[in-house]
């Protein structure tokens, strides 16, 4: 049996979405000393990538047990400073109410979650300049259900943002108006 090593993290390691890799950095640098939010966090392969770059994480889930077992192994590892950047908060997202003051985060990001109540929540939380990164669920299988008509996100966000990157793409049966979006959007002052 090998024995794992501080050298195995990385193959330990689950690569961030491709939006989040490619919007770290931004993300990361308007944050400042503020944190960001993780929402449905799941096995905290995005926020790593933010811990990473310095940031403080907190991590939002309902189920947090397979980041919780995953960070006693990588605090064992060359990634021990930026998984100890990451704290964990338990919330239901569908029944429990909204914890975050207003101003508290310096970034939000939301991937492959998608629950349209959040949004008010998020614009309220994330402080001026800072980014909301969102990224949908993909529209395989009967996903296509719960994703927005095309252009309802865009409308949502324009209202306090400014929309740098927005992105949809129609699925579901032909006819049948659904959209997968990826988004950054940066707060207005």
């Amino acid at each position: 049996m090998k024995r794992t090593t501080p050298d195995d993290a990385a193959s330990y390691r689950v690569e961030p979405s491709p939006l989040v890799r490619r919007f770290a950095a931004k993300i990361a640098e308007a944050a400042g000393d503020k944190p960001v939010l993780d929402v449905a966090c799941g096995s905290g392969r995005n926020a790593l990538a933010l811990a990473q770059l310095g940031c403080r994480v907190i991590c939002v889930d309902r189920d947090l047990a397979s980041l919780q077992s995953r960070l006693v192994y990588l605090r064992r590892t060359n990634l021990r400073k930026a998984s100890a950047r990451l704290s964990l908060h338990h919330l239901d997202l569908m029944k429990n109410d909204w914890p975050f003051p207003p101003g508290v985060a310096g970034g939000i990001i939301n991937v492959h979650f998608l629950l349209p109540a959040l949004f008010p929540h998020f614009e309220q939380s994330l402080s001026s300049g800072g980014y909301l990164l969102f990224e949908s669920v993909p529209g395989c299988g009967g996903n296509y259900l719960e994703l927005p008509k095309a252009g309802a996100m865009k409308t949502t966000l324009e209202s306090a943002f400014e929309v740098e990157v927005y992105q949809e793409r129609k699925v579901g049966p032909i006819g049948y108006d659904a959209v997968t979006i990826r988004a950054l959007a940066k707060k207005r002052p």
